[in-house]
């Protein structure tokens, strides 16, 4: 199941309210927009909403005004809509259609109905008023439609390529502990040390292999990746009979040394910890959607386009939603503009520009001549179609 368009409206009627109106999603995608105009908080709310659809479906402190209405394979005979409406901290809309049937819906009561698969009928039903319906109904004899949205929020991903990306941590891994994947949290990517471990456990060669590729092609020539017990007297300290750390390490092609995770640069580890992370999932479970704040941060020119192509490849066969977002201008002039969504910034809105919505727009900048990044700092895309307007 894929995500092909979604609204989301915070703190409706509010001073503060905020709203993403009629976002489209292609197969790949780069959400550019100048600073503060939201284009962390759209691919977050995505983020946001996975972990409430697959963490138990309980809102605990989560969001206390939220709205989400959600549409998947809406070119599909399958489409499937999801709404959901949380007002000081309670649930009081969520329905779920699949083509134009209805098969749950409930109100802020918790009361609602659902369809019964071997009864073939609608029954009753109550849930509590700060838990997801489409996650406590689970039941795939009765309720199998369920899984499809399950599926899909517990096996996307989301990475902030602007942070450490893990290279902070390291795994106390239990000594008489068999990693699975059960003990491990796969969408925290702060994990990247014992996803590595299961990846290589789990997948073997192929796993490695792959990644020590993909890294050639980001311009990072590595010849082994592995992990070990950190050097650091720090670190060993940590240990006990019952535990022991690991880091992960590379040897680079031309140097003699291992390289531990500690030494790395921070651009590089970004890249080996992304890689590591989308490798598994491509080759273990894949992922629905794979979403990447500030792609390319702190890398250079060639490596952020070189990584820029190699996830466009890698999104190109299929298997996942891409979802990138970027200021930087050296990756926008990388990006072919058909992937791209452009924010408008209006008060309390913010409203994106794409080939599904503003074709002419996108189809007459192209005859121009200019870079990408002009059409983004002229702000072409909210030209009229056909407008004779000079770019300066």
């Amino acid at each position: 199941m894929k995500l092909d368009q979604f609204e989301y409206i915070s703190n409706r009627g509010e001073p503060s309210e905020w709203r993403i109106d009629g976002c489209q999603l292609g197969d790949i995608n780069l959400i550019v927009g100048k600073n503060a105009t939201g284009k962390s908080r759209i691919v977050r709310v995505i983020y946001l909403l996975s972990e409430l659809l697959c963490d138990g479906g309980k809102l605990g402190n989560r969001p206390r005004k939220y709205e989400w209405h959600l549409l998947f394979d809406k070119d599909s005979e399958h489409q499937t809509g999801y709404f959901l409406t949380i007002k000081n901290g309670y649930i009081t809309q969520e329905k779920l259609e699949i083509g134009k049937k209805i098969f749950l819906q409930r109100d802020k009561t918790g009361e609602g109905t659902i369809y019964a698969k071997e009864l073939n009928k609608d029954i009753r039903f109550q849930t509590p008023t700060t838990e997801l319906a489409v996650v406590k109904r689970r039941d795939t004899i009765q309720h199998p439609f369920l899984e499809s949205i399950y599926q899909w929020a517990s096996s996307l991903r989301f990475y902030e390529f602007g942070t450490q990306l893990g290279k902070d941590t390291i795994a106390r891994i239990p000594k008489k502990t068999k990693l699975d994947r059960s003990n491990i949290d796969l969408k925290n990517y702060e994990s990247v040390i014992t996803v590595f471990m299961l990846g290589k456990r789990e997948i073997g060669k192929k796993f490695i292999d792959k990644i020590i590729e993909d890294m050639k092609k980001v311009n990072y020539y590595i010849e082994t990746i592995g992990t070990q017990i950190p050097s650091s007297i720090d670190f060993v300290e940590l240990d006990n009979q019952d535990t022991l750390s690991h880091f992960l390490c590379i040897k680079e092609k031309g140097l003699r040394a291992i390289t531990e995770q500690s030494e790395m640069s921070q651009g590089m580890f970004r890249v080996l910890s992304l890689l590591i992370q989308i490798n598994y999932s491509l080759l273990s479970s894949k992922p629905s959607c794979i979403l990447i704040d500030d792609i390319g941060e702190g890398l250079d020119f060639q490596r952020s386009s070189a990584i820029i192509k190699l996830l466009i490849e890698k999104a190109k066969t299929g298997l996942i939603k891409l979802i990138m977002t970027t200021n930087d201008e050296n990756i926008m002039n990388g990006v072919p503009l058909e992937y791209w969504s452009v924010i408008e910034r209006q008060p309390g809105v913010a409203k994106l520009h794409n080939y599904s919505n503003s074709p002419e727009q996108f189809e007459q900048f192209k005859h121009i001549g200019l870079n990408n990044f002009d059409f983004f700092a002229s702000e072409f895309y909210l030209q009229k179609p056909d407008s004779e307007e000079v770019i300066d």
